[in-house]
């Protein structure tokens, strides 16, 4: 029979994980992103290519800490097989662009709505959180919390295919 405490806990825990969405298994391919730069575009973009998607906001820490490191996943990475994109979570769209611009920060971004989706459609409670989609566009991976995506170990955890740097230089 359990401690009549540890039954409390987990009875907590399961009521508070009723408040949290449940990850999706695959997100909707029409799923529609307003571009900071006002184009939309919707995740049929992407179809048969891993995709990372970070979501951010200027004002978290965590989430301008590893910006760089998500950058230089983006140079990385195979571009025929595999992207980078944020989607910033800002109220102030222009406080986001000019982040961005100052860190050098060159991959496509979005904003969160309106309508919005990182909360109700893809299950994001906490920053900075990315999402690993595989090219079958089914969820491989969430990573809550900042990350060193130029980590090797990382990058092959997770499957992204990088970059044939010996094709690069034969074709220099």
């Amino acid at each position: 029979m359990l401690p009549r405490a540890l039954f409390a806990a987990l009875a907590a825990l399961s009521l508070a994980a009723c408040d949290t969405p449940a990850p999706p298994a695959a997100l909707p391919q029409d799923l529609r992103l307003a571009g900071l730069d006002g184009a939309a575009s919707t995740l049929e973009r992407w179809r048969g290519k891993w995709l990372v998607i970070n979501v951010w906001a200027s004002w978290c820490e965590p989430c301008r800490r590893e910006m760089g490191a998500l950058q230089r996943l983006s140079e990385q990475i195979d571009p025929a097989r595999a992207a980078v994109i944020g989607l910033t979570v800002d109220d102030d769209l222009q406080l986001a662009r000019e982040y961005l611009r100052r860190a050098g920060v060159r991959f496509d971004n979005f904003a969160d709505g309106p309508p919005p989706v990182a909360r109700p459609v893809l299950g994001v409670n906490a920053l900075p959180e990315t999402i690993v989609l595989g090219p079958d566009g089914r969820v491989r991976a969430r990573i809550v919390g900042a990350r060193d995506w130029t980590d090797a170990a990382l990058i092959g955890r997770l499957g992204l295919p990088v970059r044939d740097t010996r094709a690069d230089e034969a074709a220099r």
